[in-house]
């Protein structure tokens, strides 16, 4: 019974245990940052893999990022094309009339080395191994991979709420979901085309919010930067939509794992 109710025990944990400095914030019980905790997702696939599967759940699930025998195509992809798409939602954003960034800010690309680290540890190893490691196979147990990026990309995009109007005006929170969403398929195929394995997750959300966040979006301001948001969740719609279509990877007949205690 436990076992049927795997995600139901996932996603409130998962949404507590990363939301709590943002609802002591609110309710003045602690003073908190007020943000989201990331490593939140990754302790509650942790914890519920350990309810419902015990000592072998937590063995498969941490087991992902041992897989590394996957090719150097996921990993290339995972670290090139979410540059590939900022700089070119960039170079549109400039050819429509923004304006170019000075010589200062492009010289500061060495600042991305120690915050890619940060970022990779953090946010990336902390949001993917309960989304991509653990919630995504649970949904492909029961669901087509495209009916499984729908649900989890809606929970992955609510899971931010807390940002909104924070580190996302409002202008720009339609895009940045539109964005999330097609992350969310563009993951699910990374991890299905890395046969389960983690280790090109965390560095694909990595190099998304490091280049992206922490790097291009700094440079433009005002209208500027929310022409930038549109043009790149467009890019994303667009690519998520190329692979969700043509992408075997994508196709209902991949079937991950039956249950975690049936491999082990």
């Amino acid at each position: 019974m436990v076992e049927r109710r795997v995600l139901i025990l996932f996603f409130p944990l998962a949404f507590l245990l990363s939301w709590y400095p943002y609802i002591l914030g609110k309710t003045h019980l602690v003073k908190t940052s007020g943000g989201i905790n990331p490593l939140g997702p990754m302790v509650a696939a942790l914890i519920v893999a350990a309810i419902c599967y015990g000592k072998a759940g937590v063995k498969e699930l941490l087991g992902r990022y041992a897989r590394w025998r996957i090719g150097w195509g996921p990993l290339t992809f995972a670290l090139l094309f979410p540059a590939v798409v900022t700089l070119l939602a960039a170079a549109v954003n400039v050819a429509a009339g923004a304006a170019r960034p000075v010589v200062a800010q492009l010289a500061a690309w060495p600042e991305l080395i120690p915050k890619f680290i940060f970022v990779l540890l953090f946010v990336g190893v902390g949001e993917e191994t309960g989304w991509r490691g653990f919630a995504l196979p649970e949904l492909q147990k029961r669901l087509s991979p495209v009916v499984a990026i729908v649900v989890l990309g809606a929970i992955w995009a609510a899971w931010h709420i807390p940002l909104f109007g924070v580190e996302f005006a409002p202008a720009v929170v339609p895009w940045f979901v539109l964005s999330v969403l097609a992350g969310a398929v563009m993951a699910t195929w990374l991890f299905n085309a890395a046969h389960g394995s983690l280790l090109p997750l965390p560095l694909f959300h990595a190099m998304v919010n490091t280049v992206g966040a922490g790097f291009v979006f700094p440079m433009f301001k005002g209208a500027d930067v929310i022409r930038l948001w549109w043009i790149y969740a467009g890019i994303w719609a667009l690519a998520a939509a190329g692979f969700a279509v043509f992408s075997e990877d994508m196709k209902p007949r991949l079937k991950l794992e039956a249950t975690a205690a049936q491999v082990l």
